[in-house]
C-alpha cells in the first residue's frame, strides 16, 4: 500500500535483487487500502497473501488506521505486515509495534540502501512461514 510510483519501482527492484518471486498488488490510497483491510475473504481475489507492505503516509486515510483494520479482520489479522515509511516519529513506531508489525522500515534516502529492503522482506517472509525455521 504505497502511493509513490518511484518507491513502488524501487521496491520491485529490491525484491528482484533479493531473488524473490512475487505477485505484487499495489493499492495507492488509504481509502482503497482501508476497504481492502475491511473486506471479507469472499470479496477479495483468491490469491493467498504472504505479506502486506504498508506506507503510513497514504492519501485520504493514514496507514495506522489501515493497520488497525487489518488487525481487526479475522481473515487478515494473521498476515505479516512490514511498515515502510518516511516517518521517523516515535509515536508512529510505537503504534505500529503495538499493532504487531513484523518490521518498521524507515525509507532510506540512498539508492543502495533502498535496494537492501528486498533482503529485509525476504527475512520477514521466512519468519512468517509456519513450521520450523
Amino acid at each position: 500500500m504505497e502511493d509513490n510510483a518511484a518507491d513502488i519501482y524501487l521496491f520491485q527492484q529490491a525484491l528482484v535483487r533479493a531473488g524473490l518471486t512475487f505477485d505484487l498488488t499495489v493499492i495507492k490510497d488509504g481509502g482503497d487500502a482501508l476497504a481492502f483491510a475491511k473486506s471479507e475473504k469472499k470479496n477479495r481475489e483468491s490469491r493467498a497473501l504472504d505479506l502486506v507492505v504498508l506506507d503510513l503516509n497514504l492519501p485520504k486515510i493514514g496507514g495506522c488506521e489501515v493497520l488497525e483494520a487489518l488487525r481487526q479482520n479475522a481473515d487478515l489479522s494473521h498476515l505479516a505486515v512490514a511498515v515502510m515509511t518516511s516517518s521517523e516519529a516515535s509515536r508512529d513506531y510505537e503504534k505500529c509495534v503495538e499493532l504487531g508489525v513484523s518490521r518498521y522500515i524507515t525509507k532510506p534516502l540512498e539508492l543502495e540502501d533502498f535496494l537492501q529492503i528486498g533482503e529485509i522482506v525476504k527475512q520477514v517472509l521466512l519468519e512468517s512461514m509456519p513450521g520450523p525455521k
